[in-house]
């Protein structure tokens, strides 16, 4: 008897149903206990949505103090007459931002189906906005009812909404497809609010011919209209020139070339664009060029003569450098001086292990006397009188400040973190006892009262003669608190890697420094990247705390200074609006940070590997 084997093709399983009718009934309605859930959580932001708008739109709201206030807000009291460096300033950073978006190859691309998506939500808020929205009492900003408003955002938002939905839909395999470059919708994005720049009006405050106070609709100043045209162009002109050259060059010298652009330009706009120093010539060729070229040919043969002893004579002449670095702080001499030596006490604590043979022994002393060139250049900067004429203490204001104060105080204890991190989990008693010390007593007070003591108690503690400025101070006191915080995270990090890895590198015959450096602590730094930046935006919004210390910084213009002008016109109590708005500059920053912050565990694959 034969039995025939019927062979049938293996069919592929049927796709679940989907559709937003299956989503929303799967993940809405589920379940009695869903749907009262659903419900509630509709209600809730619906409400809050119509008090959202009622309050941004109600007719008594004074927008015009941030629209009056935006110069006061960013640079307070940054003289007119120089605010070409202003420009200049935000210039570079474009230009940087343009050629890094470039040389990264940053953007990729997004589907269709996934932006008219997002188009939809904007359509559906708009077309909400006009449902929800108090509008049959007074709320356009001038206090005039206008009964067209409901159909004007219903309207608006039905075509947004169309306008996505078909984006969506037509031609649906191709729109499935990732074709759609995220930088372009990022330039659409730009383009829109450039031209709505240019064609929106907005509220200013005026006189009326008998003298009272009153709020008229007029278009940005053509003082901030075309320089942010400019810059915009400039920025794409930039992208596309630096897209085009890329592939002509190596990648990693253009990465390198772009970094070192943005670790250079911080130092130059600050010290140099917007402080604009007197610079003092025969100072400078009578004191600074000898120290430096002092301290670059001394510094540079005793670290080559440490580098190149093999036995512990090369660190035995480390560590009494380090004493000696130490022991200047109680020698009455120029700062500049004890900051050299500390430094070049660094250098030759590290010479035995990086100072190597041939190449990289030239490397190592070039970066020496590149260090000991920039860091005179720097202190010379500092301490030459700024040409800046302002009333208060510090050129610096606004949201500039606290920029400076934020990226300063981020990018000074993000290697005094490590410091203390590594000291903290050595095997020398010395150091961790120091370490350890240091972050528990400085976690241990809140950061007001370091600010607090950098402003009061520091300059008593200085010697006769030095002074340090407002801001300075408050880099340090901010600097010295967050490098605590960053310590413990970096530890948390090295205790994470394997006890394998550490066999591994003293099988390949690696020092502890080599081990550490190229080993135990990137990996400790990918593992803690969350942390990290969850405590960089910490810093960032804690730099609203120099208001204690007299500082005029974003959140203290926007919650004081504005509420209490009375010239040339009348804001008193008008706190609500500019705290809104300073709510919404904050955010705007943070949340940045944390897209950066997640591109990059992306990239490194953090959790993943």
């Amino acid at each position: 008897m034969t039995i025939e084997v019927l062979e049938t093709p293996e069919l592929a399983p049927e796709p679940p149903p989907a559709g937003p009718r299956v989503w929303v009934r799967d993940n809405l309605f589920s379940s009695p206990a869903s749907i009262v859930l659903t419900v509630v959580a509709t209600l809730l932001v619906l409400g809050g949505y119509s008090g959202l708008l009622g309050f941004v739109f109600a007719g008594d709201r004074r927008w015009d103090a941030v629209t009056f206030n935006m110069r006061l807000l960013m640079v307070q009291a940054y003289p007119t007459a120089q605010f070409a460096r202003v420009w200049a300033s935000v210039g570079i950073l474009i230009v940087l931002l343009a050629a890094t978006l470039a040389i990264y190859r940053v953007g990729g691309s997004t589907t269709r189906r996934k932006l008219g998506g997002n188009i939809m939500v904007v359509g559906a808020a708009a077309v909400l906005g006009g449902l929800v929205g108090p509008w049959g009492l007074e709320v356009s900003p001038v206090g005039i009812e206008d009964p067209t408003t409901v159909s004007t955002w219903v309207g608006v938002g039905v075509v947004v909404l169309v306008a996505g939905y078909l984006t969506r839909t037509l031609n649906a395999e191709q729109a499935r497809k990732a074709a759609v470059p995220v930088l372009g919708v990022a330039v659409a994005l730009i383009t829109l609010v450039l031209i709505a720049m240019w064609t929106i009006e907005l509220p200013f405050p005026a006189r009326a011919p008998d003298g009272t106070q009153i709020i008229i609709q007029e278009p940005v100043a053509m003082s901030t209209r075309v320089p942010w045209t400019v810059l915009a162009a400039i920025g794409v002109v930039t992208y596309l020139l630096v897209k085009l050259a890329r592939d002509r060059i190596d990648e990693r010298t253009a990465r390198n070339t772009i970094t070192g652009l943005w670790i250079v330009s911080f130092p130059v706009i600050v010290l140099v664009i917007l402080r604009d120093p007197d610079a003092d010539l025969t100072r400078a060729l009578t004191w600074y060029v000898p120290v430096a070229l002092g301290f670059g040919v001394v510094g540079g043969l005793l670290l080559n003569f440490i580098a190149s002893q093999k036995g512990e004579l090369g660190r035995i002449l480390a560590a009494v450098l380090v004493v000696v670095a130490f022991g200047s702080i109680l020698v009455p001499m120029e700062w500049l001086i004890r900051f050299l030596l500390l430094l070049m006490a660094v250098f030759a604590l590290l010479a035995p292990s990086f100072g190597g043979e041939g190449l990289a022994r030239r490397r190592y002393l070039g970066s020496w006397l590149g260090t000991v060139t920039v860091v005179t250049l720097v202190v010379a900067l500092i301490t030459a009188p700024s040409t800046v004429d302002v009333a208060s203490a510090t050129f610096l204001g606004g949201l500039a400040l606290t920029l400076v104060l934020s990226v300063s105080a981020i990018v000074l204890s993000f290697p005094l973190g490590i410091l203390l991190a590594l000291a903290r989990t050595s095997k020398m008693p010395i150091f961790r006892l120091m370490s350890t010390t240091y972050i528990e007593v400085v976690r241990g007070v809140p950061l007001i009262t370091w600010l607090l003591v950098a402003f009061i108690m520091l300059p008593v503690a200085l010697p006769p003669g030095v002074e340090i400025g407002g801001v300075a101070r408050a880099i340090g006191a901010m600097t010295f608190f967050n490098a605590a915080y960053m310590a413990e995270n970096v530890r948390g990090g090295l205790q994470s890697v394997g006890r394998g890895q550490y066999e591994a590198a003293q099988a390949m015959g690696l020092t502890t420094t080599q081990t550490t450096v190229f080993i135990s602590l990137p990996q400790a730094l990918k593992a803690v990247i969350p942390a990290i930046v969850g405590q960089t935006i910490a810093l960032f919004k804690d730099t609203s705390l120099v208001t204690i210390v007299g500082l005029f910084d974003f959140l203290h213009i926007a919650r004081v200074v504005i509420p209490s002008q009375t010239q040339p016109f009348v804001f008193l109590g008008t706190i609500k609006e500019t705290l809104l708005f300073a709510a919404v500059v904050y955010w705007m920053f943070t949340f940045a940070f944390s897209r950066m912050s997640l591109r990059l565990e992306k990239k490194l694959g953090v959790g993943e590997r």
